[in-house]
């Protein structure tokens, strides 16, 4: 399985503060089914982007480095969690901060009180720089819990999903588990992933987590939110269009 968004860097965000604390994470997510990782670490300021991924890389390096001398069976992708706001207006080279330098770009906003036209104009600003915007954990907003038509609307926009697989699993609380199991259910979601940041916490065991899932959830849709999509994502293609649905770019909220 390919797990997109992970803290699983050390010594660079909120996630581990150490070599061995990555490596852990690495473990727990060779033994619970991840073969593939995007580490996508936070990138909170756009103007920083140069020192960011200096340390990024160096990191990736070093825990690429220590992967291959345990022999483990895990392969390290480089990207970021963007922060949106208002600097996204003139920010530069953001391309750099890409998935595995494809097209497509994993991003999160304010987890309440941003109003719908502010949002729907980031996700405007992202496309205009010919990036594909990856919505982080979007169960998580409040303002989307509260309004599944401004969903409905950013997906036909062009905007795609990423639940998190302990939402989905409802371990963090009914609000976020009710809005992801709607967007899965009516395939509003692309990627589960793990979010990762510490094999103390906040862990990547995604097989453990799948079996706590609702059993309605389809081996099919769970090839395409943990193999399919993630792999075109990677690779830089088109994800499958049959699984989205119809643009009206129109929101009535």
């Amino acid at each position: 399985m390919i797990d997109l968004h992970s803290h699983i860097l050390y010594d660079i965000d909120d996630g581990p503060e150490t070599l061995y604390e990555s490596m852990r994470l690495c473990e727990v997510g060779v033994e619970y089914g991840i073969d593939r990782v995007a580490a996508t670490p936070h990138l909170s300021d756009p103007e920083e982007i140069a020192s960011f991924l200096h340390r990024r890389n160096d990191r990736i390096l070093r825990l690429r480095e220590e992967i291959a001398r345990k022999g483990l069976q895990l392969v390290l992708y480089p990207g970021a969690e963007v922060y949106v706001d208002d600097s996204i207006f003139h920010a530069e080279h953001l391309e750099k901060a890409a998935l595995n330098g494809s097209r497509y770009l994993l991003v999160e906003f304010e987890f309440q009180g941003l109003s719908p036209r502010r949002l729907i104009r980031y996700v405007d600003t992202i496309f205009e720089m010919d990036l594909v915007p990856i919505i982080a954990h979007p169960e998580r907003y409040a303002y989307l819990q509260q309004d599944f038509g401004l969903v409905q609307f950013l997906r036909e926009r062009g905007a795609y999903f990423q639940i998190n697989a302990d939402s989905l699993a409802g371990l963090t609380g009914f609000e976020e588990f009710d809005l992801a199991y709607r967007m899965v259910r009516h395939r509003m979601a692309d990627f589960i992933a793990t979010d990762a940041h510490s094999h103390l916490g906040r862990m990547n065991d995604l097989l453990r987590m799948i079996r706590s899932f609702p059993p309605d959830i389809s081996r099919e849709t769970l090839d395409y939110m943990l193999y399919t999509a993630p792999s075109c994502v990677l690779s830089d293609k088109e994800i499958p269009a049959h699984h989205r649905s119809e643009r009206r770019h129109r929101y009535d909220g």
